[in-house]
């Protein structure tokens, strides 16, 4: 088996179809599709049961709606392939793509991650966009990816525009935290970083379905901030302990900056909540000069910066 694809499901009746049809319709043959159903009160269970009939597919039916890192855990945990594929279920793939990503994969000597472009849909309107910002079409040792993306001042942590070696995965328990939002944003550096191998592909085959309804537009985004701090202090444990001093300044800078937009996105400025923020946290972290102008600032008034950042729209998420 070479790919696994995972797709948890949630209350989807009106885009599953054409998500899991996107992936059948292959031609590429040597993968299993795991649908993994987190309790959806909508008719989604009854659509995913319809292609049980394929013996590709397997269906995971939860006892509990526990949230997306959970029901993405279990199909790690269930997965046979050699590469894991993460699918939001509202989104879908192009005809053809799993066979290219098979030549993509093995033309270059089978990297523990592959990054790809990806397709992001905004009602008519579609732009082509990178999970990544280094060169195109080049196999990296895993730090010195990490090295690039940080130094280019970003790491993108969408968990589906990258395609993954299973053994990475599992012999470094690898999982995504149960219960936060932005789940991605503490589990992409780590993975990043015990890669020994990446390569950035320039095919692009994903498409990123922009919708008002998704969990990421809800109006009251002070549990997205919140969570997003915590991911910030657990990185921050788990990053001081790198050798590599200049990895390591590097990591922090970005820490810092997750940091910041965390405080933007949850609003985290207005008094019931600014205990949770140490205003020189981002201060004592970041690295380059711009950075530190942001930093004085986000220490100086956190309304303020969140006005400032409002209008720029730096820390969108």
């Amino acid at each position: 088996m070479f790919f696994s694809i995972i797709i948890p499901i949630y209350n989807v009746e009106k885009y599953l179809n054409k998500c899991v049809s996107s992936i059948l319709k292959q031609d590429f043959v040597d993968f299993e599709l795991l649908l993994i159903n987190d309790c959806s009160t909508d008719n989604s269970l009854q659509i995913a049961q319809e292609y049980v009939k394929d013996n590709r597919v397997q269906l995971i039916n939860k006892e509990s709606n526990s949230g997306l890192s959970d029901t993405r855990n279990i199909g790690i945990r269930n997965a046979k392939g050699q590469y894991i594929i993460f699918i939001d279920s509202d989104d879908y793939v192009e005809l053809g793509c799993f066979h290219k990503l098979f030549e993509v994969i093995s033309e270059n000597k089978f990297p523990d991650i592959v990054y790809t472009g990806f397709i992001e849909e905004r009602g008519n309107n579609s732009l082509l966009k990178y999970g990544y910002a280094s060169q195109k079409n080049r196999y990296f040792d895993g730090n010195a990816f990490l090295r690039s993306e940080l130094k280019k001042r970003t790491l993108y942590a969408a968990a589906c525009f990258g395609i993954y070696k299973r053994e990475l995965l599992i012999s470094n328990n690898l999982l995504f935290k149960s219960g936060i939002f932005h789940e991605d944003e503490l589990w992409t550096p780590q993975v990043v970083y015990h890669a020994n191998s990446v390569y950035t592909s320039e095919m692009a085959f994903y498409h990123y379905i922009r919708r008002n309804e998704s969990i990421t537009k809800v109006k009251d985004k002070t549990q997205n901030g919140l969570d997003l701090i915590e991911s910030c202090n657990e990185l921050d444990k788990i990053f001081q302990s790198i050798e590599d001093d200049e990895l390591r300044r590097l990591m922090n800078n970005h820490i810092a900056m997750l940091y910041m937009k965390a405080m933007c996105r949850g609003k985290l400025y207005r008094k019931k909540y600014i205990h949770n923020i140490d205003k020189r946290y981002p201060w004592k972290r970041v690295l380059f000069i711009y950075d530190r102008i942001k930093a004085i600032l986000f220490s100086f008034s956190l309304r303020l910066y969140y006005m400032i950042d409002l209008k720029i729209g730096d820390n969108e998420v």
